[in-house]
């Protein structure tokens, strides 16, 4: 036997031993976890805030912070919690120290709606502002309906089952235009709410003898303040869950339904929202800028007084005077969304929660109000000022087993991007003033020539010759309009030739190459067609909902992000925020389609371990497949007598 061949036996199984750990090591390697030993917080609660903290909460992941979160909505959330099934909770209003009267006698029988008295000690940590917004499907002549505006009183009265018609003249008088004989469908929450909250308190605060009468009609008892569970009537349908009231009202069969939710969700998939009259007399969306600017005017206790952080409601919110903003640029319906903590005090210590989830919670409340607001405006958010952020910070410190690394006195390590030096949120000095076209009163068809609102002409349903182009459409330089709407539908053709190139948008500062598309209106330059002749505005995309085009040189004017597409549009171009200037959504030109979102690393990393287990067989295919088949081969030789 030669000496190679004493060898190979030795080989083989040396070579396959190599193989096996190698293998090992790299299913190990694939399967390791980050630098930092994994935790697992369990959590549930407001699903209005969930976007946010789903994002954050995968932001963590690489910390080794895993957080599982179900958005149930706040008053469920705070009653898990309250009976010791999760680490923390969201919500959107405080624990409630009185019946909610809202609620149904199933309700109650069921145990919700009742007072909450919770023996675990808690903190309120804020972690996200926001406004609630009308989402709505409307369409005229097979075309999506996206410059909506109405007034409180208008809105009041669709949730009170007083105005049932989209044809209604109170609709007509504020959006400046018919809208289809067509029933109103107001989509509500049925599980309890803190967006519900939010909108009753609003409604409740600015029209309580009429909210008071709607309840009283529908559940005998006075609602109180608010409610977290909406009182149906007529056509009202209700949905459990923000998402869920998104999904029915972007259905097919969604036409002539509007409802309340986090803006959030319409942002992300590109879905109209209604401009609503704010108390200077402007039209406003609910965009980051336009809630901060409302929110100067809250008053936050232990911020705006002396409340101490021991008091239980420390950091909880008095929206009275947000209502009642009186800047053209505040959105009515914007309010600060919570997370419940435990708190180390003379309460009862929560059950399973330990030092290392402790320190894991802290964790993750110094990276949301830190690095984490800076994302605020992309998730359909507005992030917290300064005074919440160090609230929020030194509760943290009160959570058994804090770890937070950043200083709530001094806010070092607190990287946060919305502060300027000063420590002003940035959003406020770059805020955008309203176009003058959305001032109450001003017809659909305005536009802005030397500074001022100016009509072009496109008059009354049925159209007019020589009349402007298609609402909030803004031209390309040299673009004009289409002409020859079918006045008898209401369908006409819609928008100019061409969106143009967008230059610097109003306040933002910001300057790029991405176009931003005005509005198509509803069915044509006026309702029944398009004018016909009227050379269209040069410069900037128009905001919608009665701004008409934006002439070059109007800093003042905001663009809105509620525009649809014009004909003709390239099928490859991104839409963006034009108060923002953030994608939201890709290929107009076709059927839109949500960004892709950010792709982040979390605990596990499952990609690694199956390249790794891919890679390990492919070593162990390359070192024992060829000795066996140089054994085979060897052999079939032998016994074929020498012969290969």
């Amino acid at each position: 036997m030669s000496r190679e061949a004493e060898r190979r036996p030795l080989a083989r199984p040396l070579a396959v031993l190599m193989s096996t750990l190698l293998a090992a090591g790299s299913l190990l390697l694939g399967q390791a976890t980050p630098a930092h030993a994994a935790v697992a917080l369990t959590a549930s609660g407001s699903s209005w805030a969930y976007p946010a903290i789903d994002q954050w909460r995968q932001d963590v992941g690489p910390q080794g912070i895993q957080i599982d979160f179900s958005a149930v909505g706040s008053a469920r959330g705070r009653q898990e919690w309250s009976i010791g099934q999760n680490d923390f909770t969201a919500s959107d209003v405080p624990f409630r120290t009185k019946i909610d009267t809202g609620a149904s006698e199933e309700v109650l029988r069921s145990g919700g709606g009742g007072v909450e008295n919770p023996v675990y000690g808690y903190s309120y940590v804020p972690i996200t502002a926001g406004g609630t917004a009308l989402m709505y499907n409307l369409k005229i002549g097979g075309k999506q309906v996206r410059d909506l505006r109405l007034s409180p009183q208008t809105i009041m009265d669709i949730f009170t089952s007083k105005i049932t018609n989209w044809n209604d003249p109170k609709v007509t008088a504020d959006y400046g235009r018919t809208l289809p004989n067509l029933p109103i469908t107001p989509v509500i929450r049925s599980d309890g709410s803190g967006a519900t909250a939010q909108f009753t308190r609003w409604m409740s605060h600015t029209f309580p003898a009429q909210w008071e009468e709607y309840c009283k009609s529908v559940n005998k008892v006075s609602c109180g303040e608010f409610t977290e569970f909406f009182p149906p009537s007529g056509r009202m349908t209700a949905q459990n869950g923000s998402d869920t009231v998104a999904g029915y009202i972007k259905a097919s069969s969604g036409d002539g339904t509007i409802g309340y939710d986090e803006y959030a969700f319409a942002k992300r998939s590109d879905w109209p929202v209604v401009k609503v009259l704010n108390p200077a007399g402007y039209y406003v969306l609910p965009t980051a800028p336009n809630v901060a600017i409302a929110l100067t005017a809250a008053k936050i206790r232990g911020v705006d007084d002396n409340t101490s952080p021991d008091d239980p409601n420390y950091l909880q919110q008095n929206l009275d005077e947000v209502y009642t903003n009186s800047d053209a640029r505040s959105y009515p319906l914007s309010s600060y969304s919570y997370l419940v903590v435990p708190r180390a005090n003379s309460l009862k210590a929560l059950p399973r929660f330990s030092n290392d989830k402790g320190g894991a919670l802290s964790k993750f409340l110094s990276y949301v109000l830190c690095q984490g607001q800076g994302e605020a405006d992309d998730l359909g958010y507005s992030p917290i000022p300064r005074g919440l952020v160090r609230g929020g910070l030194l509760q943290a410190q009160h959570i058994p087993g804090n770890a937070s690394p950043v200083d709530p006195n001094t806010l070092s390590n607190c990287n946060n991007p919305t502060f300027n030096a000063a420590g002003r949120l940035t959003i406020l000095d770059s805020a955008p003033q309203p176009s003058a076209c959305d001032a109450k009163g001003q017809p659909l068809d305005c536009k802005i020539v030397d500074g001022k609102p100016s009509t072009g002409g496109a008059g009354s349903s049925g159209g007019s010759s020589g009349g402007a182009a298609a609402t909030g459409g803004g031209a390309a330089a040299g673009g004009t309009a289409a002409s020859g709407g079918a006045a008898a539908t209401g369908g006409g053709a819609a928008a100019t030739g061409s969106t143009g190139t967008t230059g610097n948008k109003a306040g933002t500062g910001k300057t790029g190459n991405t176009q931003t598309p005005g509005s198509t209106g509803a069915g044509g330059a006026a309702a029944g067609g398009a004018a016909a002749g009227g050379a269209a505005a040069t410069g900037g995309a128009a905001a919608t909902g009665g701004t008409g085009e934006v002439a070059p040189g109007d800093p003042a004017a905001a663009a809105d992000p509620n525009g649809a597409p014009a004909e003709g549009e390239a099928a490859a171009e991104d839409v963006v925020d034009p108060q923002t200037g953030q994608v939201v959504a890709r290929g107009r030109g076709g059927a839109a389609t949500e960004v892709a979102a950010n792709v982040v690393e979390v605990g596990g990393r499952p990609e690694d371990w199956t390249l790794s287990t891919l890679t390990a067989l492919e070593l162990l295919a390359v070192v024992i497949v060829p000795p066996l088949l140089g054994r085979r081969l060897l052999r079939r030789r032998a016994n074929n007598g020498g012969r290969s």
